[in-house]
C-alpha cells in the first residue's frame, strides 16, 4: 500500500512529536526514530534523473532491494510486501558528493572577521587547538546532520585538525554511525612543526581499524596531503598509493601559488588518483598537465570567493576537459552546506564570464555533483548514478513547495529553484535517513545545544 508521506506522518504521530510543518530549517528532526534496517523499497511515479547517458531522464519507478538499485523503468513489478514510497510530483536524482570540506570546522560557522587577525586561517589555528576529541565528534555530527538534510550523500572530510589517531577517529565514528558515505582524509594540524614528519603510523592505525569493522563500509581513507613544496612529497605519496589511498591537495588556489601544480608534474606525481583543490591560479601549462594526467580539480566557489583567492576557474576546467566536482570547504567561510546554492553560483559565473547565457548547462553541473565527483573519489562503480548495481544513494525532491513548483525544466529547476528544505527524502547505500523533509534518526535540537555549548567552550578558550 502507497502512503502519502504526509499522511503517514500525520497517522502515526510524528507531525504532532514535530510540532512543526517538514522542511523546516529550524529543527531538521523530533526525536531520534529507528532507521528501517531492510534498506529496500520502491519509488513509484517519479521524475528520475539517472544521471546516466544511456538511461537518460525517467519517469517512472526506481527499485532498490537490501540498498543496491535493482531496477529503473517506466513500469516495474512490484515485490511483495516492500515497502513503497509516493514520488508523484517529485524529482528523485542521486545525492549529491562532496569533494572537499573540513568539517571539524563546522562548529565555527562564519567565524572568519573582517580584519587580517580574525580572518579564516588566523583564526581557525587559534581556535583548532582547543578542540577535544569530542569536539571533533560533536562538530563531525553537526557538519553531518547538515549535509544529509541538505541532499549529500557522500562527504569527503579533509581533516587538518589531526592531532592523533583519536581525533581522526572520532570523526569516522560519527560518520559510520550516521550512514554516510565517506572518504576521511588525514591531514595534519596548523601549528605542526614543518619538519615532522606525515604521521603514517597513525595512518596505518586508522586504516586498520576502518578495513577490521564492519560499521565502516561506507567509509574510505585517503591522504589530505601536504603542500607541493614539501621535500618529502614523493615519499609521501608513494606510501598513500601503496595503501590503495586517494590524495587530495590544495594547489595553485592564488596567485602567490601560481606554479604549484607545475611542481607536480614536474616532479612526476600527477595521476588520476589525484584531488587537487581550488586551483583558482591555475596557468594554460598546468591545465594541460592534470588533463593528461587525467587528475580532478574540486572547486568550492563560496569559500574561494569570500576569501579572495579569485573567481573559480570552471570555464578553463571545462574547456580543457578536465574531470571536475564541487565542495563545500568549510562553513566558516560559506556559512552553510546547501548544495544547491554551490550548483546555481558555479552555472551563473560560468556563463557570465563566457558572456554566454548557454556555456554550461545545468546537465554539465549536475554532472560536476554527481557522477564526475564520483570519479573524482573513485567511486563512480558504486554510486553518482542511478543504474541497476549501483547502491542506493539517492535524493528525491517534492515539487509542491512555494520556492519549487511550476515549471517543468526538472534539470533547470534543480540548479536554479531547489534549496535544502525541498529535499524529501534521503536514501544512503538504501538507509533512509531523511523522510518527509525530517532527518530520522538525529535529535537535532539535542546536536544544537552539543555544539553551542563546544563552540562557546571553544570561543572562551581561544579568546583568553
Amino acid at each position: 500500500m502507497i502512503f502519502p508521506r504526509r499522511d503517514f506522518l500525520k497517522k502515526t504521530g510524528l507531525l504532532a512529536a514535530a510540532g512543526m510543518i517538514p522542511g523546516s530549517l529550524s529543527s531538521f528532526s523530533p526525536a531520534a526514530v529507528p532507521l528501517q534496517q531492510n534498506r529496500s523499497f520502491l519509488i513509484n511515479n517519479a521524475h528520475i534523473l539517472t544521471m546516466d547517458p544511456t538511461l537518460g531522464e525517467v519517469k517512472g519507478s526506481i527499485l532498490v532491494e537490501n540498498g543496491e538499485i535493482k531496477a529503473v523503468g517506466e513500469k516495474l513489478s512490484t515485490p511483495g510486501g516492500i515497502h513503497q514510497i509516493d514520488g508523484s510530483n517529485c524529482i528523485v536524482m542521486p545525492g549529491f558528493i562532496d569533494c572537499h570540506w573540513h568539517l571539524w570546522t563546522s562548529l565555527l560557522r562564519s567565524m572568519s572577521g573582517n580584519t587580517e587577525e580574525t580572518g579564516y586561517f588566523p583564526m581557525t589555528a587559534r581556535y583548532s587547538k582547543h578542540y577535544t576529541v569530542q569536539d571533533m565528534a560533536v562538530a563531525t555530527r553537526y557538519a553531518a546532520a547538515e549535509a544529509i538534510f541538505s541532499g549529500i550523500t557522500t562527504v569527503t572530510d579533509y581533516n587538518h585538525n589531526a592531532r592523533g589517531v583519536e581525533y581522526v577517529m572520532a570523526g569516522c565514528e560519527v560518520l559510520a554511525d550516521m550512514g554516510l558515505r565517506a572518504r576521511v582524509e588525514y591531514s595534519g594540524y596548523r601549528n605542526r612543526p614543518a619538519d615532522k614528519p606525515t604521521d603514517f603510523e597513525g595512518i596505518g592505525e586508522v586504516l586498520q581499524q576502518l578495513l577490521n569493522n564492519e560499521k565502516f563500509e561506507l567509509l574510505k581513507l585517503g591522504l589530505g596531503s601536504r603542500g607541493a613544496g614539501y621535500k618529502d612529497l614523493e615519499n609521501d605519496w608513494r606510501r598513500a598509493r601503496e595503501l590503495g589511498m586517494g590524495i587530495s591537495i590544495h594547489a595553485s588556489s592564488n596567485r602567490e601559488q601560481v606554479g604549484q601544480i607545475m611542481q607536480l608534474h614536474n616532479r612526476g606525481l600527477l595521476g588520476k588518483d589525484i584531488n587537487i583543490i581550488h586551483g583558482n591560479a591555475i596557468t594554460s601549462e598546468e591545465l594541460d598537465a592534470v588533463a593528461k594526467a587525467g587528475a580532478s580539480v574540486t572547486m568550492t566557489p563560496f569559500s574561494e570567493m569570500r576569501i579572495g583567492f579569485g573567481l573559480p576557474p570552471q570555464n578553463k576546467l571545462i574547456k580543457a576537459g578536465i574531470n571536475t566536482s564541487l565542495g563545500v570547504d568549510t562553513t566558516a567561510l560559506s556559512g552553510n552546506a546547501d548544495f544547491f546554492g554551490i550548483m546555481k553560483v558555479i552555472q551563473n559565473l560560468a556563463n557570465a564570464v563566457a558572456e554566454d547565457e548557454f556555456f554550461l548547462s545545468s546537465q554539465q553541473v549536475l554532472e560536476m555533483a554527481t557522477i564526475n565527483a564520483a570519479r573524482t573519489l573513485g567511486i563512480d562503480h558504486i554510486t553518482g548514478s542511478l543504474i541497476p548495481g549501483k547502491r542506493a544513494d539517492l535524493i528525491m525532491l517534492r515539487r509542491n513547495d512555494l520556492n519549487f513548483s511550476t515549471g517543468n525544466r526538472e534539470k533547470n529547476l534543480m540548479i536554479e529553484a531547489s534549496q535544502p528544505q525541498n529535499v524529501d527524502l534521503v536514501a544512503i547505500d538504501g538507509k533512509i535517513l531523511k523522510e518527509n523533509g525530517l532527518l530520522l534518526a538525529t535529535d537535532v535540537k539535542g546536536l544544537v545545544n552539543e555544539a553551542e555549548e563546544a563552540f562557546h567552550r571553544i570561543h572562551r578558550e581561544a579568546n583568553r
